[in-house]
């Protein structure tokens, strides 16, 4: 049976070619939304496109680097072309990495906060003058990353964090817009094989298959954060550890910073610098900006 909870509405999903944005994008063409698809990599976009026009879904895809402002602006600007209105932004668009500050290379720590923080701010201010008619909504997809900053992810974690903060401005900016504006911080989840984080020397690496915790599926973590959209929820926290991380960084501080002191080691081995073969290097054209 479908669920048309969304009947017509417009939805315009970022970094939509594959994982938890391509999950996100299905199940809002499942609820009755047509979907305009986005992500860097033509030939991921137009596979993604495919899929859902496959299933009869109506959807549009358009490929655009969410750092550069002038393509977020054209990536709204095509939504309204399409469609005639906005009602939905998901800021999925999103990079990652691994490695010590002392060891990284500064180039990730540009990629991850033009990416993971200037992206989402530049798309949500574009799309505002059309979420304003519809009384929309802008929703972050985040991180249990986003809750404080952990050592040998602190580019990864400092950009989550610098949108989170942008979460709470806007949420009281655009109130009287009746604008909903939601945060979702996702746990750990299962992967896209083809999924490529930034290796500690800035080239890439295709992101090895987690098997140390519990993961979410990218369907679950999709139909939690349409549910959110539809009760208009200013902010969800997916997966047990994500919930437990959540309450004890909260409400227990101190205990949170002794819990990652006497694991940094584990920290290190397990959640960070977990390899993966390379993909392509750093100097690769394909996520470099556009010069006129």
């Amino acid at each position: 049976m479908k669920n048309h909870s969304l009947k017509d509405k417009v939805a315009l999903v970022s970094g939509s070619s594959m994982g938890i944005g391509k999950a996100i994008a299905i199940e809002l063409a499942q609820r009755g939304a047509k979907v305009v698809l986005n992500g860097r990599e033509e030939d991921k976009l137009g596979t993604a496109q495919e899929e859902l026009s496959k299933k009869g879904y109506e959807v549009k895809a358009f490929v655009a680097d969410v750092r550069l402002p002038d393509q977020c602006a054209y990536l709204v600007q095509e939504t309204i072309r399409c469609f005639g209105q906005l009602d939905i932004l998901v800021n999925n668009a999103g990079i990652s990495s691994r490695g010590s500050l002392e060891e990284m290379s500064t180039s990730n720590f540009i990629m991850l906060m033009e990416t993971n923080f200037n992206g989402s701010a530049y798309l949500s201010k574009y799309a505002l003058d059309y979420l304003k008619k519809t009384r929309g909504h802008v929703v972050f997809i985040n991180s249990a990353g986003g809750f404080r900053g952990m050592p040998y992810n602190s580019a990864y974690t400092a950009s989550k964090l610098a949108q989170a903060a942008l979460v709470d401005a806007l949420r009281i900016e655009w109130y009287d817009y009746g604008i909903h504006v939601g945060i979702a911080h996702v746990g750990f989840t299962v992967n896209d094989p083809e999924k490529k984080i930034l290796d500690v020397d800035g080239s890439w690496i295709y992101l090895p298959q987690r098997t140390n915790v519990n993961l979410a599926s990218p369907h679950s973590v999709a139909k939690s954060v349409c549910d959110m959209i539809n009760k208009r929820k200013k902010r969800i926290t997916l997966t047990r550890l994500g919930v437990m991380a959540n309450l004890i960084i909260r409400y227990l501080p101190i205990l949170t910073e002794w819990i990652v002191w006497t694991n940094r080691e584990k920290i290190k081995e397990e959640f960070t610098l977990i390899g993966g073969e390379k993909a392509y290097e750093k100097t690769s054209s394909a996520f470099l900006p556009k010069e006129d």
